[in-house]
């Protein structure tokens, strides 16, 4: 009973404006990384949605390390300035990405980009610093309001795209600025709101603000399609993608692009001959399936092709609801595509789709799914479960006996991965590389700009005579036969089909990276073996500005004279390695369960986040005096919890993947609770026993955690690639292990 009132105590010293204050401080920090992936997406690539979520932890590691640096500059500026200041710093990168020209200034862009969390790392730090001894009750609002901030940001940029959604967020800085202030500065802060009210709203009416598709990267296809002629019909932005209409002119169908992305065709009577051409109509062509499942259908063109080859029942899944609501707008144009009796369009991840059904297909169909033909080398770092081995499996499990799969792929190299993953997937199934060659036929359109390969993957395997034919098919249309079984097969699988050679030695001997992808390597566009070019830049400019800026907190931390006060900074290290390392490998466990990986990354961010927050808070209430005697016993739990999860996940998210998308939501967040409620512990906890010791360490002890949570976010990238993702939750569980030996060792010496 004498535990209940340490939480009113602690409440006691916190005003509830300042908790209030907090909770929306940090929903706004949430909303604007969210919403910036976005941003960032469209003008750039993936791999800069990866370096903005790293540049803005660093930017809360240097603003908490400017407070413990300048401790006075810090108090001067304050609370409710330092939130202001965010607000103008994010009001300013969204200037220069609309009126600037951010790929021309990626330097000073990333600059603009980590100004709002330096501001953010220093209010929070001195809000810390403050209230040291009430700190599991300020993370539990931290937490707690950058959870509703996750949960907020899918429906705001559904309503309001990535542009809006970045105003919403400034608006909430200033927001909490009034929370915090007082006196004069309250008509500063009010004038302030009122700027950014008006700014969201007036956009929203007429948008002023847009990113013009001359400011994106060069390699964006969009780009050139608009300066040949091509104009935008119309855009629409949401959690996903922005999702453009275009009219390429000259009498050319109309594409869609995806995040100015490659195109994908729209259908229409009036190039009927120049569609039937693609090389994808192939296997429609040829092989007349009754039962189609597409994955991917984009504007439409893969259902156009399946009506075309005569299909009674087409179902096809398309993850960019944008991508289907454009072709039924523009219906009078592609003859009421997704309108047919034929044709069932669901909104959703096409293989997390298949995997819950029992039905059976004559054809499965994937073309060029991932939209990125010329800028492919951007897309290296994105994870994708489409075209792995298992994914190949779950497909082949789906056929009828002489079902096929066609898979319309990008060039040479893309071709030549796909196989490689396919024959793994045959070999899964008891086959030999001899046996697994026989399920496999491919083809090229040499005429298409790049050259179009097609690969077939058969449930039975091709006879001489289905050799003969589809090859001299393919021929007389103008496609090259490239692998016929029995018939033509092509150096170096030649010596693989004669039993020569495996094709694991043509992998080993490979200059580039064909190895099949995994569910656990998913990085089927990574052809570099070993840590990608564009991932070794990103890593060399962040660790740089992580020894700058930790050689610089160093001095402060040399300065302690007890083992608590010399320990506490491996510790704070640990913990941000092993938060962000564990988060990252439940968002990658549970996207196929889940299905859309918008959705999946939210929830599991929500999960972390406001388990972590409650855990704090009750942790406080329930188990002060536990936590003060055995401080480590919160770091072993989440090292036991996390282990447990992960042997525990497969057959759990196997037993409910038939359900419903709200239960299996409900099944993610049930099953990473526990884990998430432990996982906000440790941090407050320490930062109280270092807030006890001297207020500037508080600050320190949070620019060193969100430093080591950059390092631990880029180790976790690069031993996904190389070793796999189960390699990321050893290195979570390593950093809680150690934190766990640090906590028992210093609270040893503490009390003796």
């Amino acid at each position: 009973m004498r535990l209940i009132p340490n939480f009113g105590a602690s409440l006691g010293e916190l005003p509830a404006p300042r908790l209030l204050g907090t909770a929306i401080l940090s929903a706004s920090a949430l909303l604007l990384e969210i919403a910036l992936t976005r941003l960032f997406s469209l003008i750039f690539f993936p791999p800069y949605v990866f370096l903005i979520l790293s540049v803005a932890i660093l930017g809360i590691g240097i603003g908490a390390a400017a407070t413990a640096q300048r401790p006075a500059l810090a108090r001067r500026v304050g609370l409710s300035l330092g939130s202001l200041a965010a607000a103008a710093c994010t009001l300013l990168l969204l200037l220069f990405a609309d009126f600037g020209r951010p790929v021309d200034m990626q330097i000073l862009l990333f600059v603009l980009l980590a100004l709002p969390y330096v501001c953010f790392g220093l209010v929070i730090s001195l809000l810390f610093s403050e209230h040291a001894p009430a700190s599991r009750i300020l993370y539990m609002s931290d937490l707690v309001g950058a959870g509703g901030g996750a949960l907020l940001a899918i429906p705001l940029l559904n309503r309001f795209g990535a542009v809006n959604a970045i105003l919403l967020a400034a608006v909430g800085f200033s927001l909490a600025g009034l929370y915090f202030s007082g006196g004069r500065e309250r008509l500063a802060v009010v004038i302030c709101i009122g700027i950014g009210g008006a700014a969201f709203a007036a956009n929203v009416g007429g948008p002023f603000l847009t990113i013009e598709p001359s400011k994106l990267a060069p390699g964006k296809p969009i780009v050139a399609a608009l300066s040949e002629g091509g104009r935008i019909l119309r855009t629409r932005w949401d959690a996903f993608a922005r999702t453009d209409l275009v009219d390429p002119g000259a009498g050319r169908p109309l594409r869609i692009y995806v995040d100015g992305g490659a195109a994908s065709v729209m259908p229409t009577e009036m190039a009927r001959n120049e569609l039937l051409g693609d090389i994808g109509f192939f296997a429609f062509a040829t092989e007349q399936p009754e039962r189609v499942f597409i994955i991917g259908p984009g504007a439409g063109l893969d259902v156009w092709f399946a009506l075309q080859g005569g299909a009674k029942e087409i179902f096809a899944v398309e993850v960019n609801a944008a991508s289907t609501d454009l072709v039924e707008a523009w219906s009078l144009y592609n003859g009421a595509l997704y309108d047919r009796p034929e044709v069932t369009i669901i909104a959703d991840d096409g293989r997390s789709t298949l995997r819950r059904s029992q039905e059976k297909y004559d054809l499965i169909y994937l073309s060029q799914v991932v939209t990125l033909a010329a800028e492919r080398g951007g897309y290296a770092l994105s994870e994708n479960t489409i075209y792995t081995e298992e994914a190949f499996s779950d497909y082949l499990d789906h056929l009828n006996v002489d079902g096929l799969i066609a898979l319309k792929l990008y060039d040479e190299i893309t071709l030549t991965r796909a196989l490689s993953t396919a024959l793994a997937s045959l070999r899964g199934r008891g086959l030999d590389d001899q046996q697994a060659l026989q399920h496999l036929m491919a083809f090229v359109d040499g005429v298409s700009n790049p050259p179009a390969p097609l690969l077939l993957i058969g449930a039975a395997a091709f006879s001489e005579d289905d050799s003969l034919v589809l090859g001299a098919i393919a021929r007389d249309v103008g496609f090259t036969p490239v692998l016929l079984p029995q018939i033509l097969v092509q150096p170096p699988l030649d010596a693989v089909a004669s039993g020569a050679q495996s094709f694991d030695a043509i992998i080993a001997a490979s200059e580039a990276n064909i190895a099949p992808a995994t569910d656990n390597r998913p990085y089927f566009f990574q052809f570099e073996k070993g840590i990608p070019s564009s991932l070794a830049a990103s890593i060399a400019l962040t660790v740089a500005a992580v020894v700058v800026v930790t050689l610089a907190i160093g001095r402060q931390w040399r300065r302690g004279t007890t083992l608590l006060e010399r320990g506490y900074p491996m510790l704070f290290g640990m913990l941000g390695i092993g938060f962000i390392a564990l988060e990252i490998y439940a968002i990658q466990q549970t996207r196929l369960f889940l299905g859309h990986p918008t959705f999946a990354i939210t929830l599991v961010l929500v999960t972390f986040l406001v388990g972590g927050g409650l855990g704090s808070g009750l942790s406080q209430a329930f188990a002060d005096q536990l936590m003060e005697r055995r401080p480590q016993l919160a770091t072993a739990g989440i090292l036991v919890l996390s282990i447990l999860w992960s042997l525990l996940w497969v057959p759990l998210s196997a037993f409910f993947l038939a359900e419903t998308l709200m239960a299996r939501a409900v099944i993610v967040a049930l099953s990473l609770l526990p884990l998430a409620l432990c996982m906000g512990v440790p941090f407050p906890q320490a930062l109280k026993l270092v807030g006890a010791q001297e207020k500037p360490q508080v600050a320190l002890a949070w620019s060193i955690n969100g430093l080591m949570t950059v390092v631990g976010s880029i180790l976790a990238v690069a031993l996904s690639i190389t070793l796999g993702f189960s390699a990321v939750l050893w290195l979570g569980a390593a950093a809680y292990m150690a934190a766990t030996a640090i906590l028992a060792i210093t609270h040893r010496r503490r009390g003796s």
